[in-house]
């Protein structure tokens, strides 16, 4: 018993590690999972009769026009529509490959690049100043977070520099919708709803209904921590709540290899603990610099990004509770 045990939990951490190389999979019935290498962001695909709708574009062009060939030579069929989940760059800084398609999201989403990065007319953006890529990344709060000067800042400027994101040229929805949107396929319908403010906002949760396969964006995190920045948390937590309600066996998360409804309920204990845990210390009258050293949640330690993060969902959750 014991050995089967060991054997799960070494399973369970090669799971969390992830591959090191970005690979599309079938996941049922004309639907492809197209997941990053190492954690990096994931992407999705559904055959219908207009051709291939895409969900979300991947983080620079070099990786959406990898993703896009895959997709067309595998499938044979075009590119017909795009859906972005949520604004953060790592999925969206690839929509210019799919420019020659409609590319639809939450009006939060199309809002948010707009507040950032000013008016367009075009609908597109060259995205060079540090700080404008920062935020679109990280959320509005990353400067408040990660000062200029900070320690930890290097870390942050080289996620956002190199050839890949040195100008980024961003293309924004052409069409964006509020409440839900349903795509009525020849054998299942897609529904894309929007239930609040949570990672982000503008999140959108998208399913296939008769598949029961879920595509949650960076709602979940599998495998790797997440990162809060401006998050609801609340509110995200509660997405969480609900979407365990639903009748789904298959979930292709933000960020790590594809799941079931069992691993999104660990990840609401993930964020329900790092909360819990923030809250005791500002119960015991410890500061927001006390908590950021001093606040650690023990399970989640020998995850991908924890100690790069932690200290920063902590401020951040510490912030949030305060505001409460």
């Amino acid at each position: 018993m014991r050995a089967e045990l060991r054997e799960r939990a070494s399973a369970r951490k090669f799971v969390m590690l992830g591959s090191q190389q970005q690979s599309l999979q079938k996941l049922g019935d004309g639907v492809y999972a197209w997941i990053g290498a190492g954690g990096d962001s994931n992407a999705a695909a559904i055959e219908t009769s207009d051709g291939l709708l895409v969900i979300d574009a991947q983080q620079n062009q070099r990786l959406a026009r990898s993703f896009r060939h895959a997709l067309e030579t595998t499938t044979g069929r075009p590119i017909g529509q795009l859906i972005n989940t949520h604004f953060h760059l790592d999925h969206t800084a690839g929509n210019i490959v799919f420019a020659d398609v409609a590319i639809v999201a939450h009006s939060r989403t199309r809002q948010a690049m707009q507040t950032y990065l000013g008016p367009s007319e075009s609908g597109s953006w060259t995205v060079s100043d540090t700080d404008d890529k920062l935020r679109l990344f990280f959320g509005s709060n990353i400067r408040d977070l990660v000062p200029p000067g900070d320690p930890s800042e290097a870390w942050f400027l080289k996620r956002v520099s190199g050839p890949d994101y040195d100008s980024i040229a961003l293309r924004g929805p052409s069409e964006t919708f509020e409440d839900r949107l349903a795509f009525h396929l020849t054998r299942d319908t897609l529904h894309a709803e929007y239930w609040g403010p949570a990672h982000c906002d503008g999140d959108l949760i998208v399913h296939l209904e008769k598949q029961k396969i879920a595509f949650l964006g960076d709602l979940f995190f599998f495998g790797r921590f997440p990162w809060f920045g401006d998050c609801d948390l609340d509110g995200w937590i509660e997405r969480l709540d609900r979407i365990l309600t639903m009748d789904i066996l298959t979930v292709v998360p933000g960020h790590g290899p594809v799941a079931a409804l069992r691993d999104v309920a660990e990840f609401r204990g993930l964020l329900r603990a790092v909360r819990d845990a923030v809250a005791a210390a500002i119960k015991a009258g410890a500061s927001e610099d006390a908590a950021a050293h001093e606040v650690q949640v023990a399970r989640y330690a020998d995850m991908p990004r924890y100690r790069e993060w932690m200290p920063f969902n902590v401020r951040s959750t510490y912030r949030y509770l305060k505001s409460r």
